[in-house]
């Protein structure tokens, strides 16, 4: 790859993804690339408003997302032509839900949660910091890997692409390489804390 290449590279936009633009690219936590291809946006609302619902009989402080992200104009937005200080109340709506979901991301209702949150708002491109730090208590599940292959960190010179190899080979991380990876890179560490 040439130098002029593997700078557009890095400067892509996430709304330029392949499973953004191509129906038959459509990222899914709780279904496969061919499946979620040929569902609707209808659909996958019900999936996560049901999830919501779930968690709200759970923990009722889950109510106060009902009206953002999971409310029926939230089927609308679109965040590639909003403007900074929405996106960024988005991003900080998004964040604060991740932080809350977390410790209930082994439960059916929180995937469902977050399969409305991928497919509507792109958080494994646009949010992939708080995604991973929702899911990173589970490092040793497959449902951490899952939400890992939902990411764009092949490049060398991505934060996370230390995650790319249990994203090639499906396998839960092992603590050691967590451990050695806190060791090698205080930032990490500093995310964890």
């Amino acid at each position: 790859m040439t130098s002029l290449a593997h700078q557009l590279k890095l400067l892509a936009l996430p709304q330029t993804d392949p499973s953004l633009i191509y129906r038959k690219q459509v990222a899914s936590l709780l279904f496969e690339v061919k499946e979620a291809a040929v569902l609707d946006r209808e659909t996958f609302f019900a999936i996560g408003c049901t999830g919501l619902y779930e968690l709200m009989g759970i923990d009722s402080s889950f109510k106060a997302f009902e009206e953002t992200l999971f409310s029926s104009t939230s089927k609308s937005l679109e965040r590639s032509v909003q403007t900074k200080a929405v996106n960024q109340q988005l991003d900080e709506s998004i964040s604060l839900f991740l932080t809350h979901l977390s410790p209930y991301f082994m439960l059916k209702p929180a995937k469902k949660c977050l399969e409305w949150l991928i497919h509507r708002f792109q958080v494994h491109l646009y949010n992939e910091e708080s995604l991973i730090g929702c899911v990173l208590p589970y490092y040793e599940t497959k449902a951490f890997v899952r939400v890992i292959q939902l990411l764009r960190i092949s490049n060398p010179t991505h934060k996370w692409h230390w995650l790319h190899a249990i994203q090639k080979s499906g396998v839960p991380l092992a603590r050691s390489t967590l451990i050695m990876h806190c060791y090698m890179d205080i930032g990490f560490l500093e995310f964890i804390c």
